[in-house]
């Protein structure tokens, strides 16, 4: 509404000094110089500052205004100087909005044009404009740079910097750590071939989609490289773990393909679903974000199960030295330890449950929910100390309005008090700054009808007002009615700046004022409609009684009536005018009752709050709302798949629970620590909850192939599971881990929470995916079985395929535990 009626309200590109001596002749040309270089750009439309300010002007000869240039040309003396500052500080309707005399602060605004703003690309010249303003710095001191171009465009060369370095950092990171544990320059360049050729196909599917850089599609690059490692180690160190069991390199690709294939597709696909999840949020942004990185996370998938099996097949065997890493001492020892805890300390780890439940519990009632434009970057970033600047000196600097659906053309000049009420009511809130509207402008014409009287910049009298406003027919747009009227002349607005609060602060604001605002622009109308309600209730002479009484108490009611009863015959509405008793004379009519609500109607104006301020308020609102939506959707759909698979509600139950605990004890870490629920730390949990799933999917894929195998024995299903997946949980949780630790090097806060958040989450989903989740299927053992072993939907594994496992090892390992089941006498 408020572009359709008025044009953007972003496109204010906003240049601020301090200084005591701006009227000084040498600061005051720098002043001036600065604007003609800023305005010499065909990115900007027009610059208005100290040294570039118009002021109206009477043409008495034609009864018109017009705007006159108060400084035509570069001063040469201070004289002329002084002479300036004399007609721009006399002008109260300046005072506040161009410069503050109190701390010595004053504003170029230099206005973009919106088609620049259009596209990224070109929107890039806004740098050199803002280069070109530090050579004057020596004159005029620091000079402080804002506005939403700035903030757009700063914010975009920050992301273009930041792709980049995520994707040398992630490769390097994950790198390493592929390095560190397999020992093998063959895996690393292996891994990082297919993961390269990943971060190629995920940035052309960005172009191709035609879709622009962002805060998230930055993320996308490296997520493709983190995503993918997980899937490389998981096929690798199957693959050497058939190379060590009999060597056979063809028999070992194949396996791994026939064993691991399914059980990765649906680990890619709960994956996908978790970032898909986000196209249901109606976001524009986060729309593209759930496309792209859905898309490439199945390319990821087929990517590792083609590609590394044919480099795999073309390399050397594994030789011994290559396959020391699935018997590290630290690894071994790690897993023996889960498979302790869960076969037989199960009440330690119901217990540990408990607490955390408790504990989280806690800390998810601290929580707190915002968001604002610069909440994501640092508080000394320059965009966000230049913001505070603006609004310490001018009170606001993102823009805030309201709409006044007056719904009769040109009825707001008969109401210009009111709405200077509103402003003077606004005015008491330190969050806005000077607010400016139809009744300044009004204020400014009677000044200058005035003869440039300063103690005229007041709203005329209606007597003074009829003889002006020919003036202002006559002037057409010269008088700058445009900025505060829609062409209509139906819709009025009061625009002012409010400053970076946050989404949830802002509505809070915006809840606050409307009683007051709506009893300012709309005194009578409860009145009216209880005086209506009366009428209408009532019959014969009270009836009449009633009408009577709120036609005189109202006059603008009545005035309504009269307009709605004569329609477009002036002459009908004259006779009403002249004789009160025509319209009263009226009220037996049919639809007369409908023609007075109506008119009672037309009287209140409707108030709509619009503007950056309150459209990102409500957008932040709004798309957290449905990011709640989105992960209850992920919860929902891999719930299904895991039915699907197992036909088994228990089994869901059992797959679910392991990966809630985390996400818990992510949401009790941002309560304790004050991390505000936002927009970008909500993204957290359906990624966390879509990655961390994937370990659940690989560990009851063995275990479900073990139990088919081995007629119910649950210790040794289990026990199987956690030796043969264990390792690669391991393995995969720690690259996740500091893959995602990576972004806490962004320069954004929200893409700092993110990864810090999923990197904890992950960490702890692990632990809970080896200790919680074995410890579940053991508790549920009789409950399982039968339910669990129907044949399920689709085949995880070839379950038909012999198995060459270590037969003595894993029964002696069981027995093992059977014993000491039978010495301590434990009553699970």
């Amino acid at each position: 509404m408020l572009k359709k009626s008025f044009g953007g309200s972003e496109s204010l590109l906003i240049f601020a000094i301090q200084t005591e001596d701006i009227y000084s002749l040498d600061k005051f040309n720098a002043w001036y110089d600065l604007g003609v270089k800023i305005a010499s750009y065909d990115a900007i439309d027009s610059v208005f500052s100290e040294a570039h300010l118009y002021r109206l002007q009477k043409d008495t000869i034609n009864e018109k205004f017009f705007f006159d240039k108060i400084c035509k040309s570069r001063p040469t003396s201070q004289k002329e100087v002084d002479s300036l500052k004399a007609i721009i500080r006399s002008n109260p309707f300046y005072d506040g909005l161009i410069y503050n005399a109190e701390t010595n602060a004053s504003l170029m605004m230099a206005v973009v044009n919106e088609e620049i703003m259009g596209d990224m690309k070109t929107a890039k010249v806004l740098l050199e404009v803002e280069k070109g303003a530090e050579e004057f710095e020596k004159t005029l001191g620091e000079i402080r740079i804002s506005g939403m171009p700035h903030i757009r465009v700063s914010v975009g060369k920050k992301l273009e910097g930041e792709l980049g370095f995520f994707i040398a950092l992630s490769i390097g990171v994950t790198s390493l750590i592929l390095f560190i544990f397999f020992r093998s320059i063959r895996v690393v360049f292996t891994c990082i071939s297919v993961v390269f050729i990943g971060v190629i196909i995920s940035l052309g599917t960005i172009a191709a989609f035609g879709y622009k850089l962002s805060i998230l599609m930055v993320l996308i690059p490296p997520l493709i490289i983190v995503i993918s490692i997980p899937n490389c180690i998981y096929l690798i160190t199957k693959y050497h773990q058939e190379i060590k069991d009999h060597g056979a390199k063809i028999k070992a690709l194949s396996r791994i393909i026939q064993k691991i294939g399914v059980a990765s597709f649906l680990t890619n696909l709960t994956t996908a679903l978790g970032f898909g999840t986000f196209i249901f949020t109606n976001s524009e942004r986060l729309f593209e974000f759930g496309v792209i990185a859905s898309i490439n996370i199945m390319f990821c998938f087929i990517l590792c199960l083609t590609v590394l099996p044919i480099i795999l097949s073309y390399s050397k065997v594994p030789q011994t030295k290559h396959l020391k890493h699935l018997e590290k001492q630290w690894l071994t020892f790690a897993v023996e330890k889960l498979e302790y805890l869960s076969m037989y300390k199960r009440k330690w780890v119901y217990a540990g449950v408990g607490v955390i439940v408790l504990t989280t519990g806690i800390g998810v009632s601290f929580i707190i929910t915002t968001g604002n434009i610069t909440g994501d970057l640092p508080q000394d970033d320059p965009i966000t100390t230049d913001l505070k600047f603006i609004e310490e000196n001018f009170g606001g600097s993102i823009p805030f309005d309201l709409l006044i659906h007056t719904k009769d053309t040109n009825s707001f000049w008969r109401r210009f008090e009111e709405i200077e009420a509103v402003q003077k009511y606004l005015s008491g809130f330190p969050e806005f700054s000077k607010s400016l509207s139809a009744a300044d402008m009004v204020k400014v014409v009677n000044m200058t009808y005035s003869n440039d009287d300063s103690t005229r910049y007041v709203i005329p009298s209606l007597t003074k007002l009829n003889k002006i406003l020919p003036w202002i027919e006559n002037s057409a747009s010269q008088t700058g009615a445009n900025a505060f009227l829609d062409s209509s002349k139906t819709i009025t607005r009061i625009t002012m700046q409010i400053k970076d609060i946050g989404s949830y602060e802002i509505q809070a604001i915006v809840d606050s004022i409307t009683p007051a605002v709506d009893a300012i622009l709309n005194p009578d109308h409860k009145a009216c409609d209880s005086i209506y309600k009366l009428y209408k209730e009532s019959n014969g002479d009270e009836k009449s009684k009633q009408f009577i009484t709120l036609y005189n108490q109202y006059p603008s009611v009545g005035f309504n009536l009269k307009k709605i009863f004569a329609g477009n015959n002036q002459a009908k509405l004259d006779e009403f005018m002249m004789d009160d008793s025509k319209l009263i004379a009226l009220q037996n009519n049919e639809g007369f009752e409908d023609s007075l609500k109506k008119a009672i109607d037309q009287n209140h104006w409707d108030i709509t709050y619009t503007g950056t301020s309150v459209v990102a308020s409500n957008g932040t609102q709004y798309l957290v709302t449905n990011l709640f939506s989105s992960l209850a959707i992920a919860i929902l759909l891999i719930g299904l798949i895991m039915a699907f698979l197992f036909r088994s509600w228990r089994m869901v139950i059992v797959s679910l629970v392991p990966n809630f605990i985390p996400l818990l004890t992510t949401a009790a870490i941002m309560g304790y620590f004050g991390i505000p629920m936002k927009p970008s730390t909500l993204l957290v949990f359906s990624i966390a909850f879509g990655i961390s799933v994937d370990d659940t999917i690989h560990f009851l894929a063995k275990f479900r192939q073990e139990l088919k195998m081995h007629e119910h024995d649950f210790r040794r299903c289990v026990l199987v599971a956690l030796r043969e997946t264990g390792a690669s949980m391991i393995y995969t949780s720690i690259i996740l881990f500091f893959s995602f630790l990576m972004f806490t090097f962004s320069e954004f806060g929200g893409t700092k929470a993110l990864g810090l958040l999923i990197s904890l989450t992950l960490g702890v989903a692990m632990f809970s995916n080896l200790i919680v989740l074995p410890t579940l299927l053991l508790w549920m053992d009789k409950k399982l079985t039968n339910k669990a072993l129907a044949e399920p939907l689709l085949e995880l594994f070839n379950e038909e395929e012999d198995i060459e496992l270590n037969e003595l090892e894993i029964a002696s390992t069981v027995k093992h535990y059977q014993e000491e089941d039978e010495k301590q006498n434990p009553d699970e």
